[in-house]
């Protein structure tokens, strides 16, 4: 019996292998089973004619399958196992007998004579397969096996669509969290850093006798926990905590720490939020308060409830020396329950309520109350809109004062007229000691100047004299000049946005170029003009030793002008010069030259500050400006700021 073509003979005996026309099985002897002799299989010799096995059958005849269970009876087992993984085509009987048996012609005789003799029972062979069902058969299975690619493709391509969901999702959640997240680390950063800070501040209030800590941003918070290095500090004797936004929950907080502090001399927390409620708390601990000397409270929104809790803490503290109320809302009605306070108070010298709502009313109340208080000799009420009325009431009831006269006065920005300025000349004459006035931003031109000029003939206490914004003239300059000539006593005059031209700057250059210590002379928006105006200031300029400031702003000096005063800042000889501002007067590059040279020619007469702002001084001009300051500094060793 010879082997099928197309087959092939494996290397060993066994296994044999049983082929069909797609797939292979293995058909294995179990060991023990007894063989048949040959020609014995299947109960006989085989039929010659061999029914011709249909292509592409893939079923095994059930006679092989009786052969094996028959096998099976005899304690024998034949195994038919694909070779092709997953592969479940069987054999007809035809098939089996039809092909070939790899192995040797003894091997084949051997396994044909262990069959038994028993012929097989006739069974009905199973019909052969027509080709259209070969077919259909072929295309089920191409569509099984397309359907498996397909649900393979589809289940990649949902998993690669799965895994890039994921991906946006992280990315799109580690794009809203990463603000979150760096604003965190930012916050703990600032924590630290904020922390720190307060600690510096904190070793300043403890190590320092004046701790400047103004403007640090502390607010409520950061003042709270810094203010208790206050406590029982022996040190610090000065301390500014002006615009730190501080409220009421921070005055509170200081208001526990004072009573435990008996050094500190002066407190400054102007420009904050502190408001009635702080005002209350912080006034509660001035009535028993034995060191504090000066405190300031302007800037801190505190109205008529926060001016009685003062008043009422004013009433017994004997030792608070400055209270400072500007900028606040204080009405009539508070300024009432103020100078009540102030009836009994012996300890207060300077008071100011600059920048509230007294009008004449506050003032005239406040008046009263100053006849029979002898101790205040500061008193500040700059913008209240006093008027004439309440200027004349007020100069009246300190004109009686006979035991402590009047210091300083500020009645600038008050609406006062010629009829004030009669009030104000009275005062002057019936208070020889008054050492500081300030009318400025009023109105009492030219009369009124003839006024204040006839009470200072001989005055030799006045120190500072403030008339700027008056409308006062060449002639009301002229008289005041000669009123205040010969003075050894003054020291600053204000005569700024007054017009009083190029006569009235020759008449106080006149008066000051030699036998006065003036220091500050202020004659900004006065139209000097670039001739004799600029020439009468610089023929000051030249002489003067005194001067420290000089304020030339928005006279309309020009280039010209410029010259002038920089010949002058050539041969001048005052070395106490620090600020000489020339800004605002159309000043070009050709001015601005010709002072860099003065600079440059006398190094030690260089002032400390030149303020050349808001004029046409170009690239050019800064230049020359600029070199001339480091020349002054290498020859004179004198450092010197420009502004442009």
């Amino acid at each position: 019996m010879s082997a099928s073509p197309g087959l092939m003979r494996p290397s060993t005996s066994y296994p044999f292998r049983v082929f069909t026309s797609n797939a292979p099985y293995t058909c294995k002897w179990a060991r023990g089973a007894p063989r048949r002799p040959p020609g014995a299989a299947h109960g006989g010799a085989r039929p010659s004619q061999a029914r011709a096995r249909p292509s592409g059958s893939d079923g095994i005849d059930t006679d092989v399958e009786a052969m094996f269970r028959r096998r099976e009876q005899d304690s024998g087992t034949i195994h038919i196992q694909p070779d092709v993984e997953g592969s479940t085509e069987r054999m007809d009987a035809d098939d089996a007998a039809d092909a070939a048996v790899v192995g040797s012609s003894s091997d084949l005789e051997e396994a044909q004579a262990a069959l038994p003799s028993t012929p097989r029972p006739t069974k009905a062979r199973a019909p052969a397969r027509s080709s259209k069902a070969v077919g259909s058969h072929r295309q089920v299975s191409a569509n099984v096996e397309m359907n498996m690619v397909w649900r393979t493709g589809l289940t990649s391509i949902g998993a690669l669509v799965g895994v890039a969901g994921l991906a946006f999702l992280g990315h799109r959640l580690f794009k809203a969290q990463a603000p979150k997240v760096q604003e965190a680390m930012s916050q703990r950063g600032l924590a630290r850093e904020s922390q720190q800070r307060l600690a510096d501040y904190m070793s300043i209030l403890r190590g320092s006798q004046t701790a400047d800590l103004s403007a640090k941003n502390l607010g409520d918070e950061g003042f709270a926990y810094i203010i208790d290095a206050l406590a029982f500090n022996e040190v610090c004797l000065a301390a500014d905590f002006s615009k730190n936004g501080i409220g009421a929950v921070g005055a509170s907080q200081l208001a526990t720490v004072l009573p435990s502090n008996g050094t500190l001399r002066t407190l400054l927390l102007d420009t904050n939020a502190v408001g009635d409620e702080g005002a209350a708390e912080l006034a509660k601990c001035l009535v028993g308060n034995a060191s504090l000397k000066s405190i300031n409270l302007s800037g801190n929104n505190i109205g008529n409830v926060g001016a009685a809790a003062l008043a009422e803490a004013l009433r017994s503290n004997t030792t608070l020396r400055m209270l400072e109320l500007g900028s606040n809302v204080i009405d009539p009605a508070g300024v009432k329950l103020l100078a009540e306070a102030l009836e009994v108070n012996t300890g207060l010298r300077a008071l100011t309520l600059s920048d509230n709502y007294l009008g004449a009313e506050g003032v005239e109340t406040l008046a009263a109350a100053l006849r029979s208080n002898t101790v205040v000799q500061e008193l500040h009420l700059k913008g209240n809109e006093v008027g004439d009325t309440g200027v004349k009431a007020l100069c009246a009831a300190l004109e009686g004062r006979k035991e402590s006269a009047l210091k300083v006065l500020d009645l600038g920005n008050n609406g006062v007229g010629k009829e004030g300025a009669v009030a104000v000349a009275e005062l002057l004459r019936a208070c020889p000691g008054l050492e500081e006035l300030n009318l400025y931003m009023n109105d009492i031109g030219d009369d009124g100047a003839f006024l204040i000029a006839s009470a200072l003939n001989g005055n030799k206490t006045l120190t500072s004299l403030d008339l700027g914004g008056n409308n006062i003239g060449p002639t009301g300059a002229k008289a005041i000049a000669a009123a205040l000539q010969g003075n050894a006593a003054i020291r600053s005059i204000e005569m700024g946005y007054n017009p009083i031209g190029a006569e009235g700057a020759r008449a106080f250059a006149d008066i000051l170029k030699f036998d006065m210590q003036v220091e500050s002379l202020k004659l900004g928006w006065c139209k000097l003009g670039p001739g004799e105006g600029a020439q009468a200031v610089a023929n000051l300029l030249q002489f003067n030793t005194t001067i420290r400031t000089l304020d030339l702003r928005g006279n309309n000096l020009g280039n010209d002008g410029a010259i002038l005063v920089s010949r002058a800042l050539k041969e001048h000889t005052n070395e106490k010069l620090r600020e000489l501002d020339l800004g605002y007067n159309e000043i070009k590059d050709e001015g601005a030259c010709a002072l860099a040279q003065a600079l440059k020619a006398n190094a030690e007469g260089a002032p400390r500050e030149l303020k050349v702002n808001a004029n046409y001084v170009t690239s050019f001009g800064q230049v020359a400006l600029t070199e001339a300051l480091d020349m002054v500094y290498d020859m004179a060793k004198r450092q010197i700021t420009i502004t442009f």
